[in-house]
This record gives C-alpha cells, structure tokens and sequence, in this order.
C-alpha cells in the first residue's frame, strides 16, 4: 500500500469519510468552534505558527475525552488522521507543547469562556431550569482499600462545583476549589457563572440538594436575581418550626419537581465515568486545569 493510501485510512485501516460522522470527531470539531470564539490563532506575532491556540484546546479535550497522558495524546492524534482532519493539523504537536498549554494562567478563565458560549447556545435552543451541586475528584491512584489498611484517610481533594442545565443535562458553570467544604462555599461564584452561561434567559428554575436550604441563598437568588431556586428544607429548631419567609414557603411545597436536580448528579457521574475520577497531575494550577477540562470535554460531547 502506498503512502498516500495509507495517510487516507484511519485508525482501523477504515476511510476517513466513513469516520466523519464519529462522536469523538464531532466533539473535537464543536471544541474547535467553541474555542475560536475566544481565542486568537497565535498569542503573538512572533509565534511559531505550527499550530493555532484553538487547535491545542481541542486537541486537550481530546486528552480529556480518552483520560490519556500528554505523551499518549500525542500518539492518538498520529494514529488518528480523522481527528487530526477535522481539526486542521499539518503536524502533531508534541507532548511539551500541550502541556505548555494546559499549564498557562488563564486556562480557567479560557474554560470558563467555552462553557458560557455552549450554555449560551444550548439555552437559545430551549430556556430551561438548571441544578447546582458539588462533587470530588481524585489526586491520587490509591485505593480506598489501601488507603484504608494504611491507617490513613483522604482529607483533601479538588472539588468541583457544577451549574447544569437540566433539559440539555450539560454543565455549564464550574467552580474548581479544594474540598472538602461546604457546597454554599463555592456556590454563589458558581451561580453567577450560571446566570452568564444563560444570558438573557435566565433558569426558570435552580434547584439545589440539602446544603443550599439557607435563607440568604433563597432570598438572594428570588429577591435580587429575580431567579427561584429551591431545596429540601431541614427543621433545625426545637421547637420544629422553620424559620425564614423563603423556607417556611418550602417545606409546604410538593417535591415532586425537586427530582429535576438529580440531572446534576447523573452529570457528575457521567463526567466521571467518561474521563476517569482520578487526576495525573501533581501540581495545583494543572491539577485545576485537568478537573477543568473534564467538565468541558463533556460539555462538548454532549
């Protein structure tokens, strides 16, 4: 077989134009787009132009996608000429050269950009409530069974605060802190995330698990923001009276509806599932950064 004929097959020896239609080339090309909205094709003029800022955002979520390491990443996109097509590279970038990326200050606030243009798209498609909640990830590859018969106990990991949209079930505010601590810690950042990811279509509701059941967040969220929200109520009293305008509304309230904030924990659990519940980095920005880019990576591929 000659090397143009090679340099036309895929993975798997099958033609490109039979894979054009895959999940994993539709995510990285939606993850291109998304990101050319942010970013310029150099960060100055005298880049080295192999490459544009946008193409290695994606080729990081790629990254995430698989739950590869840099050096794995780089391997895929030789033996993915699909993927490489569909994000226009000539040349693979080397290992060093996304991990230069993944490891600029910004890369947070880059994020969070591309996730306010998906949730900006997906709630001009249709406005609808959103969910709030809190989860963790992993800094090392122990096991819980080791870490257990070692005598010692996870005290710290990266915790993830995600604002989801229901009717889309895809994230669309994050808040990268480290946990454990209180969800409400890290929820009001997230909330104003969340009300810029929607725009001018604000959440016909926000629904919240028993941590947001606090007065201020309601009063807040329905006086100021003119958005309601809502939570479980918990009687914290003696006397078993529930105090606060916002809460004693609250435990009268049908929670049949309340079940629309379970699409928050079945996004915390896909996003785990997809791209692994465990971080390779070692360092606090690129710890950050890889928590970061799951939330994106299922962002795009939803």
């Amino acid at each position: 077989m000659s090397e143009h004929r090679r340099a036309e097959r895929g993975l798997f020896g099958q033609a490109i134009v039979s894979t054009g239609d895959q999940e994993l080339v539709r995510t990285v090309r939606l993850a291109l787009r998304a990101a050319r909205r942010h970013l310029a094709d150099h960060a100055h003029v005298k880049a080295p132009k192999k490459f544009t800022q946008p193409q290695l955002l994606a080729c990081l979520i790629l990254k995430a996608i698989t739950g590869a390491t840099y050096r794995r990443t780089e391997e895929m996109l030789i033996l993915m000429p699909a993927v490489r097509e569909a994000l226009g590279l000539r040349d693979v970038p080397r290992f060093t050269t996304l991990q230069a990326f993944a490891d600029r200050p910004d890369v947070l606030a880059l994020i969070d950009a591309v996730l306010r243009t998906l949730g900006r798209a997906a709630m001009k498609h249709q406005r609808q409530d959103a969910a709030l909640d809190g989860t963790g990830v992993e800094t090392t590859s122990a096991s819980a069974h080791f870490v257990s018969r070692a005598g010692r106990k996870r005290t710290k990991f990266v915790k993830l605060m995600l604002g989801v949209l229901c009717a889309s079930v895809m994230p669309a505010a994050l808040v990268v802190d480290w946990g454990p601590s209180h969800d409400l810690r890290q929820a009001w950042a997230a909330r104003d995330k969340l009300l810029g990811a929607c725009g001018r279509d604000r959440p016909t509701m926000r629904w919240g698990d028993g941590a947001f059941d606090s007065e201020a967040w309601h009063a807040s969220n329905w006086d100021d923001h003119r958005t309601p929200s809502d939570a479980p109520v918990t009687v914290r009293s003696k006397d078993g009276r529930v105090h606060g305008r916002h809460r004693a509304v609250f435990a009268e309230m049908s929670p049949r509806a309340y079940g629309r904030r379970w699409m928050c924990e079945s996004v915390n659990s896909a996003i785990k599932r997809m791209t692994g519940s465990t971080l390779r980095s070692r360092k606090q920005n690129t710890m950050f950064a890889e928590a970061a880019f799951k939330v994106l990576a299922y962002a795009a591929k939803v």
